[in-house]
């Protein structure tokens, strides 16, 4: 049976692990994300523990997962922001090929989980689904007749950089009112810090969640505001696609059945009639091991 020695990179953290073509978790573990130098120090990290895995499980190839806008084909990353410094311009694959000898495929994190989730997590069932990740920012990857859709040049999926507000907030994207400006955790936190007069760095999403949870009227009046923000990009995704399914990842998924309840029960009042009858909000099933387990489907296949 074949092994894959699977990475996912992120700002905080590489988590990496053995996964067979069942997408069985054999081992897995983490480390800190270096905080410099990510061209040479992230292949670094990759390659070491590509060479202790093989000792112990005698791998086949190399899946990497990682945050930042890849190059597939090349597997090489055309742009990372400063969460890790130096990182773009990273030949991930041809590092690891010429220093291990495995062939090495990458994908960006987004792109993984949903392949993920397709592979062996809520969307396992169907061909066709949008995968949304709602944290500090919101990615997006769409699955159609079991594939990755990745447009003419591999940079469709960039969901929080839909526009719902043309007269809206700044984006780093350089652009104004984008979807995850209003519908990210970063978006809950600043509403809600902005009403009380208090600084953002003063309270964590789980934080305001809490609040929301004991009855806080001030917290019940953002998140309500919040949920509206985020069906209206639901609607609109799903007045394009017409997916019938829609997986949630990220934190905000954690909140577990009453955040989704709340959130299917507005989407239906929102979107088009013949729409709702079918179509389901749920939460992505394979929290932290989708971006291992996207890594060996990459490589599987």
């Amino acid at each position: 049976m074949k092994k894959v020695a699977c990475f996912d990179v992120g700002g905080t953290f590489i988590k990496y692990g053995v996964v067979d073509e069942q997408g069985q978790i054999l081992t897995k573990s983490k480390i800190h994300t270096p905080n410099n130098d990510c061209k040479k120090e992230i292949p670094k990290i990759i390659i070491q523990k590509i060479n202790e895995l093989d000792k112990y499980y005698s791998i086949d190839s190399v899946g990497i997962s990682t945050a930042g806008k890849v190059d597939s084909k090349k597997g090489e990353i055309i742009f990372a922001s400063e969460n890790l410094p130096g990182y773009t311009g990273t030949k991930l694959s041809e590092e690891v090929k010429i220093n291990t000898g495995f062939k090495c495929f990458v994908e960006n994190d987004v792109n993984s989980a949903a392949l993920a989730e397709s592979w062996r997590g809520a969307g396992k069932e169907l061909s066709t689904f949008v995968c949304i990740t709602l944290g500090t920012g919101v990615g997006g990857a769409i699955i159609i007749n079991d594939k990755l859709y990745k447009g003419v040049m591999g940079g469709s999926g960039e969901i929080g950089h839909m526009i719902i507000n043309e007269a809206g907030d700044d984006c780093n994207c350089g652009s104004k009112g984008c979807f995850e400006r209003y519908a990210s955790t970063a978006a809950l936190i600043r509403s809600y810090t902005m009403k009380l007069g208090i600084s953002e760095e003063s309270l964590s999403g789980k934080d305001v969640f809490s609040k929301i949870q004991s009855g806080e009227k001030q917290a019940i009046e953002v998140y309500k505001e919040f949920l509206n923000h985020i069906v209206t990009g639901l609607v609109n995704i799903t007045h394009i696609f017409d997916p019938g399914l829609i997986v949630l990842g990220g934190g905000i998924s954690a909140q577990g059945k009453p955040f989704f309840d709340d959130l299917n029960e507005l989407f239906k009042n929102r979107v088009m009639p013949s729409y709702g009858e079918y179509t389901k909000i749920v939460p992505a099933q394979l929290g932290n091991d989708a971006g291992i387990l996207g890594a060996c489907y990459i490589a599987l296949n």
